[in-house]
């Protein structure tokens, strides 16, 4: 990502965990770009960043699963009403709210970059 000469005239300087640090290095090379480039690229394409695509894409799968569960347990919850309810449709209701659990948790320890 070339610039022309003179152009960045403003240094910042800031600090970053051992970890951090690592993880910007290994990035900037992956992209063939040193770390400055990298982290301009980064502020000037925010909403082409690849860790933001992945974490929409999640939220959107996370979405899907628990409208899915949802449906479920309303389909046996309808089936309650008329005194339907057997302890097969009790277990599942368990079931499925722990796959709600679940899914909660795992997006809440969604990997993110530590700034």
């Amino acid at each position: 990502m070339a610039r022309p000469k003179g152009e960045n005239t403003l240094r910042k300087h800031f600090k970053l965990t051992e970890e951090t640090a690592k993880l910007l290095a290994e990035c900037s090379k992956a992209e063939s770009m040193n770390e400055s480039e990298y982290i301009r690229y980064l502020l000037l394409n925010q909403s082409e960043h690849l860790r933001s695509r992945k974490l929409e894409l999640e939220i959107m799968r996370l979405r899907n699963e628990i409208n899915k569960i949802g449906v479920n347990i309303n389909q046996i919850v309808k089936n309650n009403n008329p005194h339907i309810y057997s302890e097969d449709d009790k277990i599942k209701i368990l079931q499925l709210m722990n796959e709600i659990r679940l899914a909660l948790i795992e997006f809440v320890e969604y990997p993110r970059i530590n700034y």
